[in-house]
């Protein structure tokens, strides 16, 4: 199977190779695409489990007594209602109103905190964490120290009671609890229930073979990086560098739920706040394929045989239990096409290919 010597190996990159994993770039990792098939993976989480390795992402640690009131400036949500052991999602917004990255805060103590970043911006984020750091705060970047698994679909919960015991299976949503010197949280990126485990890269491999051990005969299978961007396309999850970039703003974005506006600021607040009063220009969207055909990245989107925006996202998603199989797609259009069931087109290599607008998210689990 293929692999990219330049780019950064995961540290199960010869467990993937011995399971048959077709090896690829995905900014600057080399990670498993797929082990089997995207379909068949993108099935195998929609109906049954199955485990990804996303230890690409990047950990940081934020802590000391001043903790606390400098993430209260830095981030567009309140910090202070977040209980320990409790997670929250949201943009990490620049001083133009546009987004840095998403992540994820878990609050570990009064003065002691987790971020999750995205692979691709781990530097960058850093580097903008560390420029507003004050006095009686220390953060510290813990990337290269600990692996992330995610074990996500139906059948999530009997995979980790079986393996770890039904304390880990009855964690909240969006919670989480210690383990193996690390932790083990109710989150995920593929729409289905599903849990994120982080420990120190030393104990990854043990945690792998013994939820492996758990799960093989229940149907628990290696996905890539192939499903889990269809997984989360279908879930209207969006991903950095296509729904979410540093000129693209959380309210064009469907993500003013992230911003708590009761705050007296935060970066790009003043910009936001009259965003939200004047309203927004263009917004993403979620449409559904009419003609045959499968939307890509960059493609234009048109009405009447003028370009109102263009494609971020877009696959076939397949058939996956009651859920038809489809080609949809995210991308942005200005305010007035925004509406649902608005048909427009998407120029795919040229031809101009009927769709219509969907409610986002095209999927969501019982």
């Amino acid at each position: 199977m293929t692999t990219d010597i330049t780019s950064k190996r995961l540290p199960l990159h010869e467990e993937h190779l011995s399971r048959g994993a077709r090896m690829g770039d995905f900014g600057g990792w080399n990670v498993p695409l797929y082990y089997t098939s995207i379909i068949e993976e993108h099935v195998t989480v929609r109906t049954q489990v199955g485990i990804f390795d996303i230890s690409h992402m990047g950990e940081f640690l934020v802590e000391g007594p001043g903790a606390l009131a400098y993430l209260e400036r830095c981030l567009p949500r309140k910090i202070a209602p977040v209980k320990n052991q409790q997670a929250i999602y949201m943009p990490l917004v620049n001083e133009r109103g546009g987004m840095v990255d998403d992540i994820i805060l878990y609050r570990v103590k009064d003065d002691r905190f987790l971020i999750i970043v995205n692979a691709g911006n781990i530097e960058k984020d850093y580097k903008w964490f560390l420029s507003r750091v004050t006095d009686g705060v220390t953060l510290m970047d813990l990337s290269s120290e600990y692996g992330l698994l995610a074990v996500q679909g139906p059948a999530s919960s009997v995979i980790i009671a079986t393996a770890f015991g039904a304390f880990f299976r009855d964690i909240p949503r969006f919670q989480y609890r210690d383990f193996e010197g690390g932790i083990m949280a109710r989150t995920g990126y593929t729409g289905e229930d599903g849990f994120e485990i982080m420990v120190p890269t030393a104990r990854l491999k043990s945690v792998w073979d013994v939820l492996f051990m758990a799960g093989e005969k229940k149907g628990l299978k290696p996905v890539g990086f192939g499903a889990r961007d269809t997984l989360r396309l279908e879930a209207g999850m969006p991903l950095y560098g296509h729904e979410l970039t540093d000129e693209i703003t959380p309210l064009e974005a469907g993500l003013g739920w992230a911003l708590d506006f009761e705050k007296s600021a935060f970066p790009g607040s003043e910009i936001l706040r009259s965003q939200k009063n004047t309203g927004v220009q263009r917004k993403r969207i979620g449409f559904e394929m009419v003609d045959r055909g499968i939307p890509r990245h960059a493609c234009e989107i048109h009405k009447d045989g003028k370009q109102i925006g263009w494609v971020t996202s877009g696959s076939f998603i397949p058939p996956a239990g009651t859920t038809p199989g489809r080609n949809i797609g995210m991308g942005y259009v200005s305010s007035a096409e925004a509406r649902e069931n608005n048909e427009i087109d998407i120029v795919v290599r040229g031809h101009s290919l009927k769709a219509r607008v969907v409610s986002l998210p095209f999927y969501k689990r019982k």
